[in-house]
Parts: C-alpha cells; structure tokens; sequence
C-alpha cells in the first residue's frame, strides 16, 4: 500500500551562478524528464545567490539564472504540466528561496499558470515520515538567526558572509569549499594559485574577516530578525505539516549561529592561532633586541599556546559539519518522529539507517551526479544520474 502520493527525488546543491557551466543544467533537465509523475524536490543551494553584490535583488538574480537554461526551462514546464511536482527547499547560499514572492514571477518564466503545482517552502519539507531540509540550520556557521527569516546582508551567517564580502569580489573560488582547511593550509593554497597578488589578497582577507568577527555578537538587528521569525512561527504550521510545539523543539535542539557570538567567531577564524603566532615572533624580535626577558616569556606563553592548540587538533574543525548533520538527523527524527531525515548542504554523501545525503548534484568525486530517491512505497536510495 502506497505511503505516499508520489515518488520523490530530492536533488541539493546544485549551485547555479551567473556564466556557469551549461552541462549542470542539462543534466539537471535530464534528471527531471527521467522522472514524470513524481515530485522534484530541489533541496537548498540551488542557486549561488551569495556571489552577488549586496544590493541585487535576489529574484532578478534567480531569474537571471534561470534564462541560460532552455533544456531546465523545457523539462520543468512538462513536468509540471502533467501530474509532476516542484518544490524548492532554502539553503544557506540561496535563502531568497524562502520567499513566497518568487513563485508568480517563476511560473512565468516556464510560462505556466498559477494551478501549477510549484511550491517554495519557507524551512523544510515533510511528507508522509520522510523529512527533507537542506541541513544548514544544525551548522552554525553557515546558520541563520532564524530559519523562517532571510538573513540581510547584515546579518548573514560567517560562511556566506565571507562569500559574498571576499570570496567573490575577489575571485577568489579556489576557496569556496575549503572552509574547514588551517590558515597555514590557506596561506599555502593561495601562494600556489596567486603568486604575487597573493600579499594584497592576505590584506584583503584579513580585512574582511577581522571586520566580520567586530561585528559578531547579539546585536538588535539579530534580535529583531529572531522575534519576527517567533511570530511567523504559527502561521508555518500548515505550510511545514508539524504542529507548533514541534516546531519550537526544532528551533530549540538547534546549535547557537557563529555571527552571533564575537568569541566563537574569533576562534573560528583561527584568529586565536594567528595572534598567538605573531605575538611569539614579535616577542622573539624584542628580546633579541632590546634583551627583554619579558618579551621573550612572552613568546614562549605564546608558543606554549599554539603547540597546545596544534595537540588538540592541527584542524579542530575538519569533519566536524558532516558530524553535525549526522547527529541532527538522530535528533530531527525523535523530535518530530519522521522514519528517515535527508539532508545536503555538506557535499559529503551518507547513507545511514534512518539518514540520506545524497551529495552534491554538481561538486562530486566522479562523474554520476547523486540523488535521493524516495518511492511511493517508502523506500529510500541513493541514486546517480549516469
């Protein structure tokens, strides 16, 4: 007996951007036209809004997108004029999706009328015990205040905030999804992918990220954004299919956000080591110099620090968000009950009982772009686009 009404196929992290690859979206169409009569679930990350400057409006820039897809633009229309589905799940790098106000502008791209069955879910979506969330919400440092607010420019999490402020400006996408390297690693990286720009883009990182850790921390702004998501708590009710007292345990079983504490930030950015490593070189300098013993215990302090810290973790963060969704999985699952949790966000595939990541659908090892598959039976797999 059937358990849900269609078969579900759950794509994430596709990662359109503007002058991107054309083979994403023709792989894409193909996956779609592959699967009629189900609903196409395109779980968070979709679109890379976080490459854009700060004042784009994000619709214009998703539209944008859509444009220099015709094969997407073809498949999605017949999909969706027959009895298939589309719903568009938010990410960390494409939050707007949130937005109920995409989907009239969107259905006129595929020139499609208001019955057609496209949805944009403010959060996650569930059907039947099958829960599906793009996952960023259980990684602090790429979560939003509130999961039902959109973040500002102003208020976005460390990882998109460092995406939009260095990352692209400077074209620096060697370093998009290394967020888990040491700054050693980093300085190293940058030195064999830029040679002598390197020095000015040094300057330029530790200017962005020394303003984003000033200003980190619970400011009115964050305030106002967790208020306002409280009160269109109620109102989610219908639209995510979980009753309010289970939707507050949602929130309250979720990691405090990086941007909204100074200190995590600070350590997050490693700037703990790196202050640590200047104050031992210049203590070094001094004592040699001017023969202060005091600087010269203050250098070694410094450099007791650093072999501490290095003994504790020469990555303290590596794995660690792959961890966090595994762990939030268990926890989504007791709190509201769901049979299996999916989630993306990290590009790392997993297949455990009771949690699917298919992976990303564009950045992968190999050549087969992965999947989720749900069937109307309940059954989940992992599954690859040839």
């Amino acid at each position: 007996m059937p358990v849900l009404e269609q078969p579900l196929v759950i794509v994430g992290d596709v990662h359109f951007s503007h002058g991107g690859r054309p083979e994403t979206g023709q792989a894409l169409a193909r996956l779609v036209e592959a699967q009629p009569g189900s609903e196409i679930i395109l779980n968070g990350d979709i679109f890379n809004l976080s490459l854009d400057a700060p004042e784009r409006d994000p619709i214009d820039s998703v539209l944008a997108m859509l444009r220099a897809e015709p094969a997407l633009k073809a498949a999605l229309r017949k999909h969706l004029a027959g009895s298939g589905r589309l719903t568009f799940v938010p990410g960390n790098h494409d939050a707007a999706l949130s937005d109920p106000v995409l989907r009239a502008p969107f259905l006129a791209w595929l020139e499609l009328g208001t019955a057609a069955q496209a949805t944009f879910s403010p959060w996650f979506v569930r059907r039947g015990r099958i829960h599906v969330e793009h996952g960023h919400v259980y990684d602090p440092d790429n979560a939003p205040t509130h999961p039902l607010v959109r973040p500002t420019p102003a208020t976005e999490p460390l990882g998109v905030a460092l995406t939009r402020r260095f990352l692209a400006p400077n074209r620096a996408f060697d370093f998009a999804h290394a967020t888990e390297i040491t700054p050693l690693e980093a300085l190293l990286r940058a030195m064999r992918a830029f040679g002598t720009k390197m020095p000015r883009l040094l300057v330029r990182y530790f200017a962005t990220s020394s303003h984003f850790c000033r200003e980190a921390g619970w400011r009115p702004e964050l305030a106002r954004e967790r208020d306002l998501g409280d009160e269109l708590l109620p109102r989610a009710v219908q639209t995510l299919g979980l009753d309010l007292d289970v939707l507050r345990a949602l929130l309250d079983d979720r990691p405090r956000p990086t941007h909204e504490s100074f200190e995590r930030s600070f350590f997050r950015l490693y700037f703990d080591r790196i202050a640590a490593t200047l104050t031992a070189s210049a203590g070094v300098s001094l004592g040699v110099l001017a023969k202060s013993r005091s600087a010269l215990g203050l250098a070694a302090l410094s450099g007791l620090y650093l072999v501490e810290s290095q003994r504790r973790g020469r990555n303290r963060y590596e794995g660690l968000p792959v961890r966090r969704l595994r762990q939030a999985s268990a926890s989504v699952r007791d709190i509201t009950g769901a049979d299996t949790v999916i989630f993306g966000h990290t590009h790392v595939a997993e297949t455990l009982p009771g949690y699917l990541n298919p992976g990303s659908f564009t950045y992968r090892a190999g050549a087969p772009r992965p999947y989720g598959w749900v069937g109307a039976d309940g059954r989940v797999e992992r599954r690859t686009l040839e």
